[in-house]
């Protein structure tokens, strides 16, 4: 989603992000639009999924990315801010400061193919297999255009057919509804569940910034990932927060070792909230645009607008705006057509 940081002042520029999705559109429809902004605006992208290394258009002048999404070389103009929309998470995730979790294993994700959640339940029945019966809760939401194909819609029946109901006690499965999926459970809630758990479990092999990550970092857990998982879930964790495994069948080991290792300490979860959450967000943003402006002869003020909910602004997962196309079912308000980005214009110019 087009987000507008701050609108030009005097001599000084305004700061406007596109993210990864729009960039093309833009780059191939709206060149000269572009080049219209450019003289009022610094313009930056913003990368929400791997791309790997990509020529970047010196047109953009400086992009939310670090090597683990999208590197690219230097190309003269592009300054790089190693921030990305999961250092911006809302104020709701936090660290509790809960010693005695009740909860040793969490999920929590949507059951889509990519995240191998039937690797995890499977990992689950080997524990229990060796007489560990480790309480686990998995939140699983239900998404719209889930469908066999690209989702694993029978969960709950692999659920009742690994797990006797004297076993279930141990294990939860919240299957959220179609209706609502994540907006089913407030973000509250989920950081309540996070705070009462030890080890948050991930199956993807490659995403974005993996917001749940680090939501749970915040909230005192320590991950489970896949060892070569390429994207920016793997920037906050190391040896003392984590274990890998390399593949499905090391999950349960990797499990049982992460819980085993695992110690809850204050300071190094609180530390996260300093890099990870939006509480932090001007601070954290202000001595890059400081550098982008100087760099550019001009004076950033350290005033910045729109600093709220920026886990789901700069990804275009906030759709109370002008230019999000109402016929579109896509969960997001990308701007990828003529209209949209005249509404985007228009708003520009009834504000400046």
């Amino acid at each position: 989603m087009a987000h507008i940081f701050k609108y030009p002042k005097e001599s000084n520029k305004g700061i406007i992000v596109f993210t990864h999705k729009e960039w093309p559109w833009l780059l191939q429809n709206a060149q000269s639009v572009l080049n219209d902004l450019k003289q009022y605006f610094f313009l930056g992208w913003n990368q929400g999924t791997y791309f790997g290394n990509i020529q970047m258009p010196p047109i953009v002048d400086f992009a939310f990315t670090t090597p683990s999404v999208l590197d690219f070389e230097d190309n003269g103009n592009t300054l790089k801010i190693p921030l990305l929309d999961r250092n911006f998470l809302s104020s709701d995730f936090k660290n509790l400061n809960i010693n005695n979790k009740y909860i040793d294993i969490i999920s929590v994700s949507r059951a889509a193919k990519i995240k191998h959640l039937p690797d995890f339940m499977y990992a689950i029945r080997k524990l229990n297999d060796r007489g560990i019966y480790p309480n686990t809760l998995m939140v699983v939401p239900t998404s719209m255009d889930e469908t066999d194909e690209n989702a694993n819609t029978d969960i709950v029946e692999l659920y009742l057919k690994l797990f006797s109901p004297e076993e279930q006690k141990n294990i939860t499965l919240m299957r959220l509804s179609k209706e609502l999926g994540f907006m089913g459970m407030s973000p509250t809630m989920i950081n309540w569940f996070y705070n009462n758990s030890k080890v948050l479990y991930i199956g993807s092999k490659s995403e974005g910034t993996c917001r749940v990550v680090h939501e749970g970092l915040i909230g005192g857990c320590n991950i489970v990932y896949y060892n070569n998982h390429k994207g920016g879930l793997v920037d906050y964790l190391n040896d003392t927060n984590s274990v890998s495994y390399n593949t499905h069948n090391e999950i349960d080991t990797a499990l049982e070792v992460c819980l085993k290792n695992y110690e809850y300490s204050k300071e190094v979860v609180d530390s996260y909230d300093s890099i990870l959450s939006e509480r932090n967000a001007v601070n954290n943003l202000t001595p890059y645009f400081t550098e982008l402006y100087d760099k550019n002869k001009q004076s950033f003020d350290g005033k910045l607008i729109h600093c709220d909910n920026l886990s789901l602004r700069l990804p275009s997962h906030y759709f109370d705006v002008d230019w999000k196309n109402p016929q579109s079912d896509i969960r997001a308000a990308d701007i990828k057509s003529v209209e949209q980005l005249t509404n985007f214009i228009n708003c520009i110019n009834k504000a400046i």
